[in-house]
């Protein structure tokens, strides 16, 4: 790529990242989303699209440095207002991290309500 790309391939690329994110498909779309946003900057809703898979991954850190650099930015007030969404779940999410993984063996919870058998291992565990 020349790193140009027309406003009709661009939307086509965004609107794909948005359905692979709506059917659960993180991975290509934080792919889409991150290929947009090297691009085309000034896209900031394909920065946020990309936060959001990243978040949706797992990958925080990666995630909470793009919203920082996102912030610079003349935003939306909905983007706005999803960024800080994005920023409070990726702190609740380190922090959870860092609690369970100062557990000896972690947390392990019981895959269903009716599993006796994983409760009580899990009950024993702690």
């Amino acid at each position: 790529m020349t790193g140009q790309l027309d406003t009709q391939m661009a939307d086509f690329l965004y609107w794909h990242a948005v359905s692979k994110m709506r059917m659960a498909n993180f991975e290509d779309a934080c792919v889409l989303f991150g290929l947009l946003q090297q691009l085309l900057p000034e896209r900031t809703e394909a920065a946020v699209g990309h936060i959001y898979c990243l978040v949706r991954l797992g990958r925080q850190e990666h995630a909470a440095g793009l919203i920082m650099s996102l912030r610079r930015h003349a935003l939306v007030p909905i983007e706005v207002a999803l960024l800080g969404r994005l920023q409070r779940r990726c702190e609740f999410d380190r922090a959870r991290s860092a609690i369970l993984g100062s557990v000896p063996g972690g947390v392990r919870m019981p895959h269903t309500l009716g599993d006796d058998e994983m409760a009580r291992l899990a009950a024993e565990q702690l």
